[in-house]
């Protein structure tokens, strides 16, 4: 436990001056956020939504403009505000209007990356499911038939798959939350006795546990802190160069894992 304190410590002290949304969660997740905290949460939403096209996306990418939408409700913005609902409007329109095709290799913002075009699709379209339910469009005709197809799909060929699809079910609507189990104690069988998975990206595990939140994925978490403890780096992050968004999913889960 003392270990697993001071790694969060480590994080807090990575975050501590950076300008970053990361940052602003991290501090907000330990408690101990900045004077200019919030003006930077509103300079930073401002920065996200000058990057929109008229047509309300990213450069007409799904994953950029599915992950600006995620940062901005990260940052605080209502699914509501203008800005930000034009990004989700466009990604919805993309899963209502034909099947999600994915440029490969497709890296997601967590860092992991997917190298066959079948992968890349699914792991797009859980994404932007996560986005579609996060701005409660969940229940639209075209989001609850990806939902209902992933739910009632075959096994994901991959541990990293099967995160993905955990990620998108974790904030689904509640007719469908019984599929966690399943999700997370395939994960937790294939996790191997350091706490990692061969063949898995942890951090992309993590994250998906993390916003499963359930407690059989919180004991998954638990086991995973030392993994997570022994890729910790002097600066108190995960990598070089530091990637901020692994940084914050390790603080997440080792927060899990402290408690318990």
């Amino acid at each position: 436990m003392k270990s697993v304190k001071n790694a969060i410590a480590r994080l807090e002290e990575f975050f501590q001056d950076r300008p970053t949304r990361q940052a602003v969660l991290a501090r907000q997740a330990v408690g101990k956020e900045k004077p200019g905290d919030a003006m930077l949460a509103e300079l930073l939403c401002n920065e996200g939504r000058s990057r929109t096209r008229m047509d309300g996306s990213i450069g007409e990418s799904l994953l950029d403009t599915a992950w600006v939408a995620w940062e901005l409700m990260d940052l605080g913005l209502d699914a509501l505000n203008g800005g930000l609902s034009r990004l989700i409007a466009w990604v919805l329109t993309r899963f209502e209007a034909a099947p999600i095709a994915a440029p490969v290799p497709l890296a997601l913002p967590n860092g992991t990356v997917f190298e066959s075009g079948d992968d890349a699709a699914l792991a797009l379209r859980c994404l932007g499911i996560r986005v579609l339910v996060r701005g409660h469009l969940g229940e639209r005709p075209g989001v609850a038939r990806e939902i209902e197809a992933i739910a009632r799909g075959a096994q994901p060929g991959t541990l990293n798959l099967s995160a993905s699809v955990l990620s998108a079910l974790a904030l689904a609507p509640p007719a469908h939350r019984h599929h966690l189990d399943g999700l997370v104690n395939r994960l937790g069988v294939a996790q191997d006795p350091g706490g990692g998975w061969t063949g898995a990206d942890l951090f992309h595990m993590l994250e998906a546990l993390v916003l499963a939140g359930i407690r059989p994925a919180r004991a998954v978490i638990a086991k995973a802190a030392p993994a997570l403890l022994a890729l910790q780096r002097d600066d108190g992050g995960f990598s070089d160069p530091p990637h901020e968004e692994r940084a914050l999913i390790g603080l997440r889960a080792l927060q899990v894992a402290a408690e318990g």
